[in-house]
């Protein structure tokens, strides 16, 4: 056995760390900016004077300046990394160029000359200085080489304009660019090293450095940790309540098959099942939070905001709030009680027909011996897997429940994230989501082995 679980545990290495691999890319493809959201939690203006030096001093401080990964296979003419290039904008040009199949070092020689020509600094009231910087934005931003190409023409053809020598340069290094077009490449294989942004992502994820909320500027890790609390506590107690009520009554209903019992809880709980969640939470807040339909209605307390202060214990606010966390509870054990009674129920009704229950009845048993020694042991082998499957998906599966309930939970937090474009805390909860549900199946088959004999015997 201990070499099963060794292999296992061996098999999910890889696997978190492909887990890994898939989350942060996701990261990398989804829209917007980390250093320009940073701008914007700094409360700086993005249009203001000190915009781009701090979008810079963010975008090195974030380590994007670093290759993305170990190795990446580019075409020939590429950079080896086009992230090290600091201005947003110049960048953006930079892809656009590249897109188009030109060569990176034209590319970086047009940037140089048309840098040097704004950086003559000419007085705008004159009217050549007019005229270049009514031509500015286009010169600037423009990454269609026609119509830069376009655009110089008039102005070197234009009497009132200075810097004619430059201007013609750079004309000549667009039609280098132009010239020099690549139409058929090669793939090049560059080799990063440790020095890139995955590695420096997985390293700040293993030792609990998730990084920073762009909404708020709070720990990332600081913010999960919180919310893992409440879902935590609502798979909990969900799992308790659920085993409590449905394997006793499965296991009823499966011994006693046919019975009047057996067929009321088939049906009492397969229309439970039929209910939609977030409608029957609906249906309890209207009906048993207040007393517009009477007072005896009025059962629980009404969903609130859970303000809870600084410094203020988990088990403190657990106090004050239990009240609000009875009917996201009932919510979630309705939907999940069918399922493990009728698991129960059918499994009781297989058992029952197997020759060692019929050996134990002619060995003179009463009916509580074999259902409690014989029967309830090898019923309750699937609720393992069963069981162990809830867990991890009660990490994200309560979403509907705590938005309705407001509780502060996974659920909760991440579809805040998502609506606020808050990626660091998505990706970062997809992860951990990840890595819960592939460690819960490890020891889900774990105890499964330890507890099954056939498994055990086989193994030993």
């Amino acid at each position: 056995m201990v070499g099963y679980v060794l292999k296992r545990i061996l098999l999910v290495i890889p696997t978190m760390f492909i887990v890994m691999i898939i989350a942060f890319f996701l990261s990398k493809i989804v829209p917007g900016d980390a250093a320009e959201s940073m701008l914007v939690l700094q409360g700086i203006n993005l249009d203001g004077p000190n915009a781009q030096k701090e979008y810079q001093r963010n975008y090195s401080f974030l380590g994007l300046d670093k290759p993305t990964f170990y190795f990446s296979l580019t075409p020939d003419f590429y950079p080896a990394n086009v992230n090290h290039i600091l201005s947003q904008s110049k960048r953006q040009q930079t892809k656009s160029f590249l897109l188009q199949k030109f060569n990176y070092k034209d590319i970086k020689d047009y940037f140089e000359l048309r840098d040097s020509l704004f950086d003559q600094q000419p007085i705008i009231q004159n009217d050549s200085a007019k005229i270049l910087y009514s031509n500015r934005t286009e010169l600037l931003f423009d990454t269609n080489p026609d119509k830069i190409k376009k655009i110089l023409q008039t102005l070197t053809s234009d009497p009132l304009t200075d810097h004619v020598d430059l201007l013609i340069k750079l004309e000549k290094s667009v039609d280098k660019m132009i010239m020099n077009k690549s139409n058929f490449y090669y793939p090049k294989i560059n080799w990063h090293g440790f020095d890139n942004q995955f590695h420096q992502w997985a390293t700040n994820i293993l030792t609990g450095n998730f990084g920073v909320s762009l909404k708020d500027g709070r720990m990332v890790g600081d913010k999960i940790s919180g919310a893992l609390k409440w879902t935590f506590l609502l798979i909990f107690l969900n799992i308790f309540f659920t085993t409590l009520i449905a394997v006793p009554a499965g296991l009823y209903a499966g011994y006693s098959e046919g019975s009047w019992f057996d067929k009321i809880s088939s049906f009492f709980w397969i229309l439970l099942y039929a209910i939609p969640v977030f409608w029957l939470a609906s249906l309890l807040i209207v009906y048993c939070t207040s007393d517009q339909y009477g007072r005896w209605m009025d059962l629980f307390p009404v969903p609130g905001i859970w303000y809870i202060p600084e410094g203020q214990s988990f088990v403190q606010s657990l106090a004050h709030f239990s009240g609000q966390l009875v009917l996201p509870v009932i919510c979630l054990i309705a939907n999940d009680i069918a399922q493990l009674s009728r698991i129960t129920r059918n499994n009781v009704i297989e058992l029952k027909s197997k020759l060692y229950i019929t050996y134990a009845r002619s060995k003179g048993l009463d009916q509580w011996q074999i259902l409690k020694n014989h029967i309830l042991p090898n019923a309750l082998l699937p609720l393992i897997t069963v069981i162990g499957g809830r867990i991890p998906a009660g990490i994200s599966g309560s979403l509907i429940i705590e938005i309705i309930f407001n509780i502060p939970g996974m659920g909760r937090l991440i579809y805040e994230s998502i609506f606020s474009a808050d990626w660091n805390v998505v990706f970062s909860i997809l992860l951990v989501i990840s890595i819960f549900t592939i460690l819960f199946m490890l020891l889900t088959d774990i105890v499964y082995i330890a507890v099954h004999p056939k498994i055990k015997s086989a193994m030993a």
